[in-house]
């Protein structure tokens, strides 16, 4: 009975071993893929024009990020400019086409529910210094082709699967999920597109949100100076 017992413990360590390295291994990959861990680490900011079809009309979007620190989205719609803020300890949010005449400051929850997107890099990057868990969940079905799925734990109420491609490496689709207060809201994140910038950074040029719709980026400036100023709500930023 004992020696069963230590052959089913040793079983269950090496199925354990072999699934951290082989969610190590795609993540490893993804990253070569995308340029290296270094070439990674050294997006400092970027700063980002997009376009998004909503009912037929073409809705301009800017995007100003420092990696861990603070970002700003502005959204313009028939002469009105909208926005969002997020930074480490605080967030606004300002949207006149529903009326708003002031910015309105996001709840505490919503501002820690949002700090995974202030990292320039998917969750899986240095997941272990995030303190982040990660798991390889098997092969499934994205837009029509297989991919591997690993999935990231961020808290006990966050988490994202992360869909990569078994032939480039790079990210097809993103699900997150948030529970709160026994609800769970889950959100989908599809890339495609992938183009290497003039220095070498690789972004996709086509993200269809769930949330956001279909984006279509035409315009990527990493470590370009960036005013920490844009990061209040009683700032307008004019163009760039």
């Amino acid at each position: 009975m004992k020696k069963t017992l230590f052959v089913l413990t040793m079983l269950i360590g090496a199925s354990a071993f072999t699934n951290a390295q082989t969610a190590d291994e795609i993540i490893n990959k993804n990253i070569a893929a995308m340029g290296g861990l270094d070439k990674l680490n050294s997006i400092k900011s970027v700063y980002q024009e997009d376009s998004n079809m909503i009912q037929g009309v073409k809705i301009p979007i800017k995007m100003w990020m420092i990696n861990k620190t603070s970002q700003r989205v502005e959204f313009s719609f028939s002469g009105m400019t909208g926005f969002e803020i997020l930074r480490k300890d605080s967030g606004w949010s300002f949207s006149p086409f529903a009326g708003q005449t002031v910015a309105e400051p996001m709840t505490p929850d919503q501002v820690k529910k949002g700090q995974e997107e202030l990292y320039l890099t998917d969750g899986f990057v240095d997941y272990k210094k995030k303190g982040y868990t990660v798991t390889f969940e098997g092969k499934d079905e994205t837009e029509g082709s297989e991919s591997f799925k690993i999935k990231v734990k961020i808290s006990d109420s966050i988490s994202s699967t992360y869909y990569i491609d078994p032939d480039t490496y790079y990210v097809q689709q993103v699900k997150s999920k948030i529970t709160e207060n026994g609800k769970t809201i889950e959100t989908s994140e599809t890339r495609s597109d992938y183009k290497k910038t003039s220095d070498g950074y690789i972004f996709p040029m086509d993200i269809n949100s769930s949330m956001q719709g279909d984006l279509k980026v035409y315009l990527i400036k990493v470590n370009s100076t960036i005013d920490n100023k844009i990061f209040s709500p009683s700032v307008k930023v004019a163009g760039k």
